[in-house]
């Protein structure tokens, strides 16, 4: 039976991952994000615990 999902190896062109400061922006986006989703979705709640 083949597998539907193949592992992937290392990349082995010798092309290094991208630079420390676009890594660093994108953990800084995605942090930001997280936090916009938990803080709206805790307003969300706690303003539906008060119409209640």
């Amino acid at each position: 039976m083949t597998d539907l999902i193949e592992p992937q190896g290392p990349d082995e062109t010798g092309a290094g991952a991208r630079p420390l400061w676009q890594r660093l922006l994108w953990m800084a986006g995605l942090a930001l994000a997280s936090l916009t989703v938990v803080a709206a979705t805790a307003y969300l709640l706690r303003g539906l615990l008060y119409i209640g």
